[in-house]
């Protein structure tokens, strides 16, 4: 999918040659789906003007009685490419509001969202329980007379701090019989429901806007910008898991931004494979600009990992390019699209009908990252940084967050962390995963899995820790950490964590002080061959450890030391508190990490955090894979099988680069080992060219060497 944003300057389109336009796209770019602007998303909130012609919406001045939209369909279709309108539903001028002051979003004090927050720096924002719904029906249905495949919904979003409207207040106390609560106000009963309340609102108004859509169209279709996977999104009120079942794709936005501290190599696998997780089409949004600088194109080598990332997870790519940047710069925003979209195209056959071939599920609990608010008071302390400057160490001031706003913001990072450890390892020691969403573990849906990995997955209901029994009970393994478990699907916390007794956690005295630095684990001695590090080694301590000890039929793997306290002192032994459980179920393995280790290896990526815990993970799956790659950890590996041809799909992305975000240089490797397990596949070739790769019969595999990658390559297995 394409986007050609034009912003205040669409007549550039109108004087466009539009055939050639069209075919342009199609053999340049390579693209089969477009999004064409139908309502503008430029300043000062033009969301209320059209680009196509009907009597009831105003329409873009500019281009008089140019129907752009009904103008370059024929074209558009000429030359193989589906069309949605992109229409604006989030961004509206201040007189356009004023207009329709009772549709405006309203914060607690009764002030319109727009005057509080301008968007953009100009321009407010209307509510979805407002009588605004019904004018963006019937802008929905006029838009899709115009004979368009469907629409993309940019918006609409309930922002933080809303909605307080007559509508909202309304609305709420019919349901629930009591006042909207204050905004964040977590002592509050009813602050929980206001959340939902707004999650449901937001599947109200796609359910309608779907409803609107086929009323013109039955096979049209419909998706909006459906939020990341980052913790965080109940603040804008996105769910996936209740959007999902009104729309026809999953799509969000990835955007890189320059100066971004957390912007991982996995970045888009990461919102991939969320996106996908509830089985529809899936759409990564990955700008192809150079974060808000619109008019500079994104690197090429950051261009095409973001496609390769996104379609070596099942995913589709979409990205936009605004048209002033093609005037002096299109090969810098073409080479790479032309590159990478081009492969997709030739080779399209590969790309259909496949699904994962993981082992390893990990959850990402939307329950926890709207509701987990951690009792720990330890949790809330400054840890310093640990950093050694000056002839000084920076250490924690010692003083406790109190406010629950200011502890949930502290909840919501650790969570965030804990997700982008756990899958940053895994990528990172090539072991394929997918990822799960609460509804599939509540459901049992794990069967196709032999390990789940829930990172202080903390918030789960009595249904699902049920299914997670089950899937023991059935030969599963299930690795998790700290307070995964201790509270319910609502974040309320529970007298006894019911996963301890699987855990093989006799108990929990609390949580160590938090401190950064010089603080050990020691690795046990165990009668298996687990760590590939030896017995006795000293590791770095988590940050945030909770003071457990292990039952007497489980193993403890690794102990912490003793708290030291001090910086340049000797360790004092090792505690009895277990850093390491675990526990078997006849073949089923449990592993329990007592500390935040994910999130720990997010901030300080120390390699013997990741070592220790892929190991515990190779370990828990117990069976070697059916296809491992030996490769830099900077090149990622996920691997789809072909239901209708049972060829196995080997996709390998290059990330080693320069060093630094943006990537402007990759280095090339060589020499990857790819062993596949089962039978002699008939062919094995690399996509890109079609050579047929070396291989040799091993004891337990069959190994073939891929001699050089550059960004992107698939090998195939025929079998």
């Amino acid at each position: 999918m394409m986007r050609l944003d034009y912003l205040d300057a669409l007549n550039r389109m109108m004087e466009s040659d539009m055939d050639k336009l069209a075919r342009w796209k199609k053999e340049e770019w390579n693209i089969n789906c477009e999004w064409v602007i139908g309502t503008p998303g430029t300043a000062p909130g033009l969301g209320y003007l059209t680009t196509f012609n009907t009597p009831k919406f105003e329409k873009y001045p500019a281009l008089g009685d140019f129907d752009l939209i009904r103008e370059y369909l024929p074209y558009a279709r000429k030359h193989g490419i589906r069309v949605l309108a992109y229409l604006n539903m989030h961004w509206y001028s201040y007189d356009f509001g004023k207009k329709h002051a009772d549709w405006e979003q309203r914060v607690e004090d009764g002030r319109s969202y727009g005057s509080v927050h301008p968007l953009y720096g100009s321009g407010t924002t209307f509510c979805v329980n407002s009588g605004w719904r019904n004018w963006a029906f019937e802008l929905i249905e006029e838009a899709m007379k115009t004979g368009i495949d469907g629409v993309f919904l940019d918006g609409p979003v309930v922002f933080p701090e809303c909605c307080y409207c007559a509508s909202c207040r309304e609305k709420f106390s019919n349901k629930y019989g009591g006042e909207v609560p204050s905004w964040e106000d977590w002592s509050n009963p009813l602050w929980r429901k206001f959340i939902e309340f707004r999650e449901e609102s937001m599947a109200d108004f796609l359910r309608d806007a779907r409803q609107a859509v086929k009323r013109v169209n039955e096979e049209g279709v419909i998706f909006l910008n459906g939020g990341a996977w980052w913790p965080g999104s109940w603040r804008v009120a996105r769910n996936i898991e209740k959007l999902s079942e009104y729309e026809d794709f999953n799509g969000a936005e990835a955007f890189f931004h320059p100066g971004s501290q957390n912007m991982p190599l996995i970045f888009w696998t990461l919102e991939a494979k969320h996106l996908a997780a509830k089985g529809k089409p899936a759409v990564v949004f990955s700008h192809h600009a150079l974060g808000s600088w619109h008019y500079v194109p994104l690197p090429r080598f950051e261009a095409e990992i973001s496609v390769a990332q996104t379609v070596s997870c099942g995913a589709n790519p979409w990205f936009a390019v605004f048209d002033y940047a093609l005037d002096t710069r299109l090969e810098d925003a073409l080479t790479p699209m032309r590159s990478i979209l081009g492969f997709l195209s030739r080779n399209e056959e590969y790309y259909t009908d496949t699904v994962s071939k993981a082992e390893v599920a990990l959850l990402l609990s939307t329950q926890t990252s709207t509701f987990y608010l951690s009792e720990l008071r330890e949790l809330y302390l400054d840890p310093g940084t640990g950093v050694e400057r000056d002839l000084r160490i920076e250490e924690g001031t010692g003083q406790r967050k109190t406010s629950l706003k200011a502890r949930k913001a502290i909840c919501d990072e650790i969570y965030t962390n804990s997700i982008l450890g756990a899958a940053t390892i895994l990528s990172r020691s090539h072991i394929p995963y997918d990822v799960i969403l609460d509804d599939a573990l509540a459901k049992g849906e794990l069967e196709k899995y032999s390990l789940i990995v829930l990172p202080n997955s903390a918030c789960l209901s009595d249904e699902q820790i049920r299914s997670i029994r089950g899937f023991i009970e059935k030969g599963g393994s299930l690795l998790c950490s700290f307070e995964t478990g201790c509270y319910n699907e609502y974040g309320d916390h529970r007298l006894e964590n019911p996963l301890w007794s699987i855990l093989g956690v006799e108990r929990c005295d609390g949580m160590m002080l938090p401190r950064v630095g010089e603080e050990y684990m020691k690795l046990a001695d165990s009668k298996e061959k687990i760590f590939s590090m030896p017995a006795g080694a000293l590791i770095p301590r988590p940050v945030y450890s909770l003071k457990t000890f292990s039952k007497q039929d489980a193993a403890t793997l690794c102990f912490f030391m003793n708290p030291i306290g001090a910086y340049y002192s000797a360790p004092r032994g090792v505690s009895n508190y277990a850093a390491i459980i675990c526990r078997r179920h006849g073949e089923s393995r449990t592993i329990y990490f007592s500390s935040l280790v994910e999130d720990f290896y997010t901030r300080y990526r120390i390699p013997d955090i990741l070592q220790v815990y892929a190991d515990c993970i190779r370990f828990a799956t117990r069976k070697p894979p059916v296809v491992e790659v030996e490769a830099p950890d900077t090149v990622m590996f996920e691997v789809r099988e072909q239901r209708s041809t049972g060829r196995i799909l080997v996709h390998l992305v290059n990330t080693t680069g320069n060093m630094q975000r943006p990537i402007s240089s990759i280095t090339r490797v060589h020499n990857i080992k790819v062993r596949i397990r089962g039978s002699r596949p008939r062919k094995a070739f690399k996509l890109s060219d079609r050579s047929m790769l070396p291989g040799r019969e091993l004891p337990d595999c069959f190994e073939f060497t891929l001699d050089s990658l550059m960004v992107y390559d698939v090998i195939v297995f025929e079998p």
